[in-house]
C-alpha cells in the first residue's frame, strides 16, 4: 500500500463569509479526505479583475491541506 500524498486545495469566495461558506460544502462533499490543515481566510492580491469585476469576483482564499484515503476503491 502507498503512503498518503499530502495534498491542498484553494477554495474562493467573493468575501471571509462566502469563503468559509464554500469550504464548509466542499468539506461535506469530500468527506473522506483526512484533513491536515485549515489555513485562515487571506486576501487575494489585487488585480484589474477585482477593479472591473464588480462584487462577484473572488477577494479572498482558504487554503486546505489533506490526505485522500488509499482504501477507498477496496470494499
Amino acid at each position: 500500500m502507498e503512503p498518503d500524498m499530502a495534498q491542498q486545495h484553494i477554495i474562493l469566495g467573493r468575501d471571509r463569509l462566502d469563503a468559509e461558506a464554500q469550504r464548509d460544502i466542499w468539506l461535506s462533499e469530500n468527506s473522506d479526505f483526512k484533513v491536515l490543515r485549515l489555513h485562515p481566510p487571506k486576501p487575494e492580491p489585487r488585480t484589474l479583475l477585482m477593479l472591473i469585476g464588480g462584487r462577484n469576483v473572488p477577494r479572498v482564499s482558504i487554503e486546505v491541506e489533506y490526505e485522500q484515503s488509499t482504501e477507498q476503491g477496496l470494499g
